[in-house]
């Protein structure tokens, strides 16, 4: 068993004490267990997929702001940290970057 076996689970025995809708549990199930079949390569391959790059690219972009608010980095260093994030998403396999 694995972890996304495991969160499938969880999800089925919350629904069981009346936590969470079984409809809800249902909608999580779907994509854990999906994943518990999957291994790294095929977690790669739906990475490549560009299935989720925009939500990474959000997360990034969100990180970078946060950062430039905070005066941890300036503006050019958030510039030059997105630009290469993107280009990165062009060149690089995510086999080759984990």
């Amino acid at each position: 068993m694995n972890g996304f076996q495991l969160q499938a689970d969880a999800y089925r025995k919350a629904a069981e004490q009346g936590k969470i809708t079984q409809e809800q549990a249902d909608k999580e199930c779907k994509v854990f267990d999906f994943l518990a079949t999957c291994d790294d390569e095929d977690i790669c391959n739906l990475f490549n997929s560009s299935a989720f790059n925009e939500i990474a690219k959000s997360y990034m972009r969100l990180a970078v702001r946060e950062l430039a608010d905070e005066g941890v980095i300036d503006e050019e260093q958030a510039t030059a940290v997105r630009n290469r994030y993107s280009l990165l998403f062009d060149e690089k396999r995510a086999q080759e970057v984990i």
